[in-house]
């Protein structure tokens, strides 16, 4: 697990949901990302989108394709974004059996939920109470 873990989300902003896109959906738009980049038709409406922007720098061009990654500017509007929309998305840390992990998660209990899964693919007597008693749960950064 990382420590910026990935998020399952759609940005109805789509400017934003690009540059979330771009970087992987992550919980947090400023910190290390797996990647942070986008391809697209170097002819086409995004490309022209994407070069009037500062959150976005042309890498290059291949053929028809142009690539951009998310600049500084990029990475701070999207968490200005999330944080005036409310994006619910934390990073926990989930303690159990010596292991740490991190999991992106709307609550302590998600996150909880998140790693028990996790736990019983590969402990498959394990239970979700036993799990529960022994695991702890702190949110990152907070």
């Amino acid at each position: 697990m990382t420590s910026n873990p990935r998020v399952n989300r759609y940005l109805k902003d789509k400017a934003m949901d690009h540059i979330d896109h771009a970087l992987g959906r992550p919980v947090d738009p400023m910190g290390e990302t797996y990647r942070d980049h986008f391809a697209t038709d170097k002819d086409g409406k995004d490309a022209a989108s994407f070069g009037a922007s500062p959150h976005w720098h042309l890498d290059g061009c291949t053929g028809r394709m142009a690539f951009y990654s998310v600049t500084d500017a990029g990475r701070k509007a999207l968490a200005d974004h999330l944080k005036a929309i409310g994006d619910p998305w934390r990073p926990y840390s989930v303690e159990w059996n010596d292991a740490t992990c991190i999991y992106a998660a709307t609550s302590e209990a998600d996150a909880k939920k998140q790693a028990y899964s996790s736990a019983s693919d590969v402990f498959s007597d394990l239970t979700f109470r036993k799990f529960d008693r022994e695991a702890s749960v702190a949110r990152v950064g907070a």
